[in-house]
């Protein structure tokens, strides 16, 4: 990997891994989330979904055929010999998936996120280690608030992975994601700016042609708009956002937001994450009412674009009463309809489930007619 310079990012479950590998991504880095290309390796008709369903049974299926996260994990984190036998079937295909994606990645510096980084041969393709760390209460909280999981379940979890002090051993950064996330977002511009690369392949900045004020853009949003999205959410929201820096950071780092604007000025925002073939669409706000036509459809187009590079098979709106009135309109020109999660399919209905905020309605769009997990 001498064309890349390749970070492997690591730490144990809920210490916010992916918080990091967002911030990095935010500095100028390519990431690779090797967790969500195992979600795509284990897709109904792929070699490892074969593999896995032959060695742990049709127990693990879902009645869509998809295999059951739950279920395959409670086997594989209770019995030791279990989850080797996953690891064996799953690490080499995420391995190669892995190298590919590096040798494609647009920029010299890449980052590899990978719970299972230094317990297999993909530490050998990094020339540094990063390990993310958390004391475990916060761990278990994370687990219990965001995952729902039982405090018993979630011990289970934490238990069932090596101590951080022996990742901490053979990191070259360690970055302590326990408490406040303006420190962490602290600790990350740091060392970044500290890899040689950075400053060896500074490019020179090309001119910048002169902004059309009229014009209407469309772009992602920016470490330097948080203050503005800040004000955009809490008004938008008729104040249930009400939300300070490090709290705007968080959910800015947790998914991924697009900006209407024109000239300097923001005039419409919209969040928007994706796991499991799943895209969630929230935090969907447009400054002023006549505009909604215009500039919400605008922004959930840059979405279904967004999430058809990923393969998203649906669209979860989800919309605060504050805009229900503007915004249910235009999502439904764009062929959104209200639903209940119930209505959805298992997979679908859990997204839902995981990423409504209370005070909001669902809507739901199909964005491939035909399903990549579809049943067998």
């Amino acid at each position: 990997m001498a064309e890349r310079y390749v970070i492997g990012l690591t730490g144990n479950i809920a210490t916010g891994k992916s918080i990091v590998r967002r911030m990095l991504q935010e500095l100028g880095a390519s990431t690779i989330d090797a967790d969500g290309l195992v979600h795509v390796l284990q897709r109904p008709g792929t070699p490892v979904y074969r593999d896995i369903v032959d060695r742990f049974g049709s127990f693990i299926l879902n009645a869509d055929a998809t295999i059951s996260r739950p279920r395959l994990g409670a086997i594989a984190f209770s019995v030791p010999a279990a989850m080797r036998e996953l690891e064996k079937i799953i690490h080499p295909a995420v391995r190669n998936q892995i190298k590919y994606a590096i040798k494609k990645a647009p920029t010299p510096i890449v980052v590899v996120e990978a719970i299972k980084l230094l317990e297999g041969e993909l530490v050998n393709y990094c020339d540094a280690v990063w390990v993310v760390t958390a004391p475990q209460d916060v761990q278990l909280l994370r687990l219990m608030t965001r995952r729902k999981m039982s405090r018993a379940e979630a011990m289970k979890r934490v238990r069932a992975q090596s101590p951080q002090e022996e990742k901490i051993a053979r990191a070259n950064v360690v970055i302590d994601n326990g408490g406040d996330v303006l420190h962490t977002w602290n600790a990350v511009q740091r060392e970044y700016n500290k890899i040689p690369l950075v400053m060896k392949r500074k490019k020179t900045a090309k001119p910048v042609a002169p902004t059309d004020v009229k014009k209407i853009v469309i772009r992602r949003a920016k470490r330097d708009d948080l203050p503005a999205m800040m004000y955009l959410l809490r008004v938008g929201s008729a104040g249930a956002l009400n939300l300070d820096e490090a709290q705007m950071m968080e959910r800015f780092f947790s998914k991924g937001y697009f900006l209407a604007t024109r000239g300097e000025k923001i005039l419409g925002v919209v969040g928007w994450r994706a796991e499991n073939l799943v895209a969630g669409v929230d935090d969907f706000f447009v400054t002023a009412k006549q505009d909604w036509q215009n500039i919400g459809g605008m922004l959930l187009d840059a979405v279904e674009t967004a999430a058809g590079e990923l393969s998203c098979e649906v669209g979860l709106l989800f919309l605060r009463s504050a805009v229900e009135a503007v915004a249910k309109p235009v999502a439904l020109k764009k062929g959104y309809q209200q639903k209940q999660p119930d209505e959805l399919i298992k997979i679908w209905r859990e997204a839902a489930e995981d990423w409504q905020e209370e005070g909001t309605i669902l809507l739901a769009k199909r964005y491939l007619k035909k399903r990549i997990n579809a049943p067998l």
